[in-house]
This record gives C-alpha cells, sequence and structure tokens, in this order.
C-alpha cells in the first residue's frame, strides 16, 4: 500500500530518526539488527506524535463494529444479529456476496488516512478468518469460536504492519532496484512486528462490555499503545 492522495507525512522531532533508520535498514541488507531499530524508531515515532496519535486512535476505535457483531453472535446467533444490526438483506445472499457484505460492513470507516489503514486492515484481517467457508451456517460456528483478546491483538498487528508501509512504501520502492527485494522486506518487516508483539503481549479475558462505548474504545487504544511501547523497546534491550 502506498502514500494516499492527499496524505501529509508525519511530523515531530522523531520522524528524521524513523526515516534515516529506514534507509540504514535497506544499506545494511535487512539484517535483524537494522530492521529491530527501524521499526523501534518508528513506534516511537507512533506513539510520540500527537497529530497522528489522535487519528490513530480515532481509526482504531472503528474496529469495535466487527468486535460488536462478533459477541452479538455468540448471544444471539447468526441469523438474528443480522437483523439486529440492520444487514437482514444478506440473509439470502450465497456465502461469496454474503462475505463481501459482511466485508464491507465491517470495513466502512472514514475518509482519513488512518481510517483507511483501519478499514485495510480489518479487510485483511476477516477476509483470513472467512477463507475456504463455502456454507452459509458455517459463519454462526466461525464467529462463535472467534476469541475477542486474540482478535483484537492480530487486528492491531495488521494496523501497524499497514501503517508502516503506508508511510515508507514509496522511500523502500525507491531504496531497492528491483521489486522482488522490495517483497523480501515487506515480509521481514512483517514478521518481525508479529513475532515481537506476540511474544511480549500477554492476552487478557476480555468480558462482555460495550464496544462502541468509551469502555471498549479504552480496550483498542491499550491494546495499540501497549503494541507500539513493545516495539520501542525491543531495539533497547538488543542495544
Amino acid at each position: 500500500m502506498g502514500t494516499s492522495k492527499g496524505y501529509l507525512p508525519p511530523t515531530g522531532y522523531l520522524w528524521p530518526d524513523v526515516k534515516r533508520e529506514v534507509t540504514k535498514m535497506v544499506r545494511d541488507n535487512l539484517s535483524s539488527d537494522s530492521i529491530n531499530k527501524a521499526i523501534s524508531s518508528f513506534a516511537k515515532a507512533l506513539n510520540n506524535s500527537t497529530s497522528v496519535g489522535s487519528n490513530t486512535g480515532k481509526a482504531i476505535q472503528s474496529s469495535g463494529k466487527a468486535i460488536s457483531f462478533i459477541n452479538s453472535v455468540k448471544r444471539y446467533g447468526f441469523s438474528e444479529t443480522l437483523d439486529r444490526f440492520g444487514l437482514s438483506f444478506l440473509k439470502n445472499e450465497n456465502p461469496d456476496n454474503l462475505r463481501k457484505g459482511l466485508l464491507k460492513y465491517f470495513s466502512d470507516g472514514g475518509n482519513e488516512f488512518y481510517e483507511n489503514i483501519s478499514s485495510q486492515s480489518m479487510n485483511e484481517l476477516l477476509r483470513e478468518i472467512f477463507t475456504g467457508v463455502n456454507e452459509v451456517n458455517e459463519y454462526e460456528e466461525i464467529l462463535k469460536n472467534i476469541d475477542t483478546a486474540d482478535f483484537i491483538r492480530e487486528f492491531i498487528i495488521k494496523f501497524i504492519q499497514n501503517c508502516f508501509f503506508s508511510n515508507f512504501t514509496e522511500k523502500l520502492l525507491g531504496l531497492f532496484d528491483n521489486l522482488n527485494k522490495y517483497e523480501v522486506a515487506e515480509k521481514s518487516i512483517k514478521t518481525h512486528i508479529r513475532n515481537s508483539i506476540e511474544k511480549k503481549y500477554s492476552l487478557k479475558k476480555i468480558q462482555d462490555i460495550d464496544w462502541n462505548g468509551q469502555e471498549g474504545n479504552v480496550i483498542l487504544n491499550d491494546t495499540y499503545r501497549n503494541s507500539l511501547e513493545i516495539l520501542s523497546a525491543w531495539s533497547e534491550l538488543g542495544d
């Protein structure tokens, strides 16, 4: 994903450091240490940027829509939940169109830069969850078995991954002399982000709450901030 139309690059005293570390990462041929430092620098800048922070916080909160739907399925079943969420028109659709309808509903955020990243991340996550579903009745079973805490962490991982590449795809493509090298870098960076968060972030059982209210927003933003702190501290431990 490249930079979006109308996108203003993040500003602040930490962002020049991120750009230097990204360039150094490529020059060091994607060594583990250089990836470590680039992601750590990026996480610190993202976590300490006031303007970016408010925008990402708002964008992340949109994922509460999907979590509310999933929790409703667990309580009321899939068919009644479609009625409750104004999606009863999807009941007679085939599995493919049903999946597309749910993805559209879950990913329907605003048009701001980080809201688009949030929608992209939710879309990717739910496509993975619904992969291989061929019968409508399979949706209920899948959604009922989703662990809310794990779902949130997975969404945050994808959101941070996509934030990085939304900010630096253009720069990375300019630093590599062919697309294959970029694809290797993308895989390595995404793996580092995932492994770092999964290794350090402890999942806690989440009770029934209102995901469209303040309590849900607090949990989503705390998960995001904790994940950034994990990534920020990772290279410090290795220095």
